[in-house]
């Protein structure tokens, strides 16, 4: 049997700290017991003899990290400049230790690294960096103290960009993290090719992109100068500033991408303006940064495949500075998404049709599995003389800031999802006839809420 987890996402939160107050994004251990507990329940009694677990990329939280932010050193690095014993791979060290020096990520790893004891059969653990993870298959040395956390067997080979189970010496299950279809998060635009190769050549995977630099010099940044401008102490004295804080760490966490922004400005109890007024001061020092430094705006260009006008612009806006004087309001508000129009999260199914694999006459993949979205899925992508072939999305185990069709208002949920393939030769408990192959795909969804008085105090873990 195949496990197919991916986006959890496990983060340092100490930089994030005010004083003895934190903010947590992992999820509790007792969510990754209980759901390992409900999967071996559901195969006690069937033939299962082994299971292979997929660590399907974004397991941690190396991009988006404040770590990155003390000094001159950016995750905006090819894989093969983490030399071993380079500053790079010391700061990436850095971040794994903060991330699993977390109780709750520690916890959870002792449950991954002790699975074969849970489920009472061989558990192998298998990772596949994503783009927030990408630099753990750096070298050697980093991926073998990846390995050591997840209880991997140390190697000299670097982990594999994707996963492929083969029957019979043909493969029916291809799993992916999912960002390969992201023109933002990796290293090649793969809407420009005809069709996608199931192994893309390794140089895609290993070169930094347009996704590190938001995620490191926005998403992580904007909370970093926020506590910088306003100071620890006055953050926790005043419930303004702890509650824009408190949305400011939040943004990241935002689906669909397109809601971000209005995210920001319908912070409960605060007018549009007023949330401008406190956050203005920390753009402008965001977009001051990102100006001054002497790589970023030729990165920005390289890496979003910026050519012609489209370059140019951004050269002249970075050079210009044209905020150094303030940012009018009524620009911002032109910036916000139109809140009239739904909102739709991007649809995958025109990228895992391009799939080398599936668009084979007579292939016989079954399965293709990715992450990435946080947006757990099944399609049924096609059928071939009467045999199905399904596209999974496994979601995300984390805290999910969603929002109303309107984009006007927001609510928190907790997100999970399973994904089990039962592989040919397996009894699938829901299931008395014999299959080839089958799954179990169950997305869940859970919300907690607050008592009314609470609502607009900041929510400190």
């Amino acid at each position: 049997m195949i496990i197919v987890m991916s986006d959890l996402h496990f983060a340092e939160s100490s930089s994030l700290a005010l004083g003895e107050h934190s903010f947590n994004h992992n999820l509790p251990p007792e969510v990754y017991r209980a759901f390992f507990s409900e999967i071996h329940e559901f195969i006690r009694n069937d033939n299962i003899e082994d299971i292979d677990l997929v660590l399907a990329g974004d397991i941690f939280e190396i991009t988006r990290s404040a770590l990155w932010l003390k000094d001159h050193l950016r995750p905006y690095a090819h894989n093969d400049e983490v030399t071993e014993g380079s500053e790079l791979e010391g700061r990436i060290n850095e971040i794994m230790d903060a991330i699993v020096a977390d109780g709750r990520v520690a916890a959870t790893l002792d449950i991954f690294r002790n699975l074969t004891i849970q489920m009472r059969r061989p558990v192998r653990i298998h990772f596949i960096p994503g783009n927030h993870d990408r630099l753990l298959n750096a070298n050697r040395q980093v991926r073998n103290r990846t390995r050591s956390f997840l209880g991997i067997e140390p190697s000299d080979l670097p982990f594999d960009n994707q996963y492929l189970h083969r029957t019979n010496g043909e493969t029916k299950i291809l799993i992916r993290h999912g960002h390969e279809y992201d023109a933002a998060n990796f290293g090649v635009d793969v809407r420009l090719w005809p069709e996608i190769p199931t192994l893309i050549d390794k140089k895609y995977y290993d070169r930094p992109n347009l996704g590190d630099i938001v995620t490191t010099d926005i998403a992580a940044k904007l909370p970093i100068l926020f506590k910088e401008y306003y100071s620890e102490g006055s953050i926790l004295e005043n419930q303004d500033l702890s509650v824009m804080f408190q949305r400011l760490i939040d943004f990241d966490n935002v689906r669909p991408s397109n809601a971000l922004i209005n995210f920001l400005f319908s912070t409960p109890g605060f007018s549009m303006k007023e949330v401008w007024q406190l956050i203005e001061p920390v753009f402008v020092k965001m977009l001051d940064d990102l100006a001054f430094s002497p790589q970023i705006g030729s990165q920005m260009i390289t890496f979003g495949g910026l050519t012609g006008f489209s370059a140019a612009s951004l050269k002249a806006i970075l050079k210009t500075r044209l905020w150094r004087r303030g940012l009018p309001f009524w620009m911002v508000k032109a910036l916000l998404s139109p809140v009239s129009r739904r909102s739709k999260i991007e649809d995958q199914s025109d990228f895992i049709l391009k799939e080398e694999c599936l668009r084979k006459p007579n292939s016989p993949i079954r399965c293709i599995v990715s992450g990435h979205t946080h947006n757990p899925t099944v399609q049924l992508m096609k059928v071939e003389k009467g045999i199905e072939t399904y596209y999974i999305n496994t979601g995300t185990f984390r805290n999910l800031i969603t929002t109303t069709p309107n984009l006007r208002d927001f609510g928190r949920l907790r997100s999970k999802a399973r994904v089990l393939i039962f592989k040919q030769g397996e009894h699938n408990p829901e299931y008395n006839r014999p299959t080839g192959w089958s799954f179990d795909f169950t997305a869940r969804h859970g919300f907690g809420a607050m008592p009314s008085e609470q609502h607009d105090l900041p929510q400190f873990d």
